[in-house]
């Protein structure tokens, strides 16, 4: 079975810390329907081949890609002004592609029915003009959703690359159009460990950016501090361990002295969630691989709408968060 790699510094351990599915299943209530949304996990062990009962998975995840890509092209093709904007994007689409095709093992002989065909792309109508642009923007976020379900579904290495490209398509939501879109065992309390502490640093630093902003920046900026502070929370209630202490400062990566570099600073902290959160999406409980990628997805996009207001380029990885590990599976035995 592939194994997902584990938070930083720290070892994969077989035994069992309890995690609360109830408190994780009360995160609705908890989080709200407020604004959509340090510490690096990557790991030296190599990706392996997605499972067999893996492979319906992939098989959708390759099939939304392939759409989208088709659907990029066609609007493209439709209107050439829109190649500078959507150029990026649909690169990183390529890669999503690529790298999932990598992972699709079909059975063979008389297990090659298992997990279906990949189909052939279909292009979604796209209209031209602004309208164009707004459907390509829904179709990013309808399939940031299908990353975050499928990552449920899946094992958890899986479910890792499912939610960086979740993570990514959310920020691309971001990008194409300007507009928000709409535990069980030691390694995975290490990754709740690892999350957690990057929502400490943000929580801390949306504090500290807040001070230079004014008008509707400054309420947005107070309204993710909430957001922050009502995660931070939830995997607080979530952990039956001791939680990692809260410093009492943190070394910020952006100097605050100007509403520009407030928004570069708050940018820095939402991407630095993301390979928080697309670590925790690789533990054990579907459940919380599913809030993982969820919140690796509000992070991402919230990133995009920060570096955009400071006037900074669009993200430019196409897996955000994911260790170049597990970009190629690792072939098993007989396949």
């Amino acid at each position: 079975m592939p194994e997902a790699a584990p938070p930083p510094g720290q070892a994969m351990s077989r035994s069992t810390q309890a995690l609360s599915r109830r408190a994780l299943l009360g995160r609705a209530m908890a989080l709200g329907g407020g604004a959509v949304p340090v510490l690096p996990w990557l790991a030296s062990c190599a990706a392996q081949a997605a499972p067999r009962e893996d492979v319906p998975t992939l098989v959708g995840a390759i099939a939304s890609e392939q759409n989208l890509i088709a659907s990029y092209e066609a609007a493209r093709s439709a209107d050439a002004s829109l190649a500078g904007r959507l150029d990026p994007v649909l690169a990183h689409h390529r890669g999503h592609l690529a790298v999932l095709r990598r992972h699709y093992v079909p059975g063979s002989g008389d297990r090659a029915d298992e997990g279906g065909a990949i189909p052939s792309p279909s292009a979604a109508a796209v209209p031209a003009g602004a309208a164009g642009l707004a459907a390509l923007r829904d179709l990013e976020d309808r399939a940031a959703r299908g990353r975050m379900a499928d990552a449920a579904k899946a094992g958890p290495a899986l479910a890792q690359l499912l939610a960086s490209i979740g993570a990514c398509e959310a920020g691309h939501a971001m990008t194409v159009r300007g507009g928000a879109p709409p535990v069980r065992s030691r390694s995975d309390a290490e990754a709740l460990q690892a999350a957690l502490s990057a929502e400490h640093a943000a929580v801390y630093g949306y504090g500290v950016l807040g001070a230079r902003l004014r008008g509707s920046l400054h309420q947005t900026a107070k309204d993710l501090w909430n957001v922050h502070r009502a995660r931070r929370d939830q995997l607080v209630s979530i952990l039956s361990v001791a939680p990692a202490p809260e410093a009492a400062a943190y070394r910020l990566p952006v100097k605050v002295t100007s509403a520009r570099s407030a928004a570069q600073l708050a940018a820095a902290l939402e991407g630095d969630l993301v390979p928080a959160y697309v670590g925790l999406a690789g533990v054990s409980s579907p459940d919380l691989r599913a809030f993982a990628a969820d919140s690796a997805q509000r992070a991402m996009a919230w990133a995009a709408r920060w570096r955009s207001r400071a006037g900074s380029a669009a993200p430019s990885e196409a897996f955000p968060g994911l260790p170049p590990a597990a970009l190629s599976p690792r072939p098993e035995p007989g396949e």
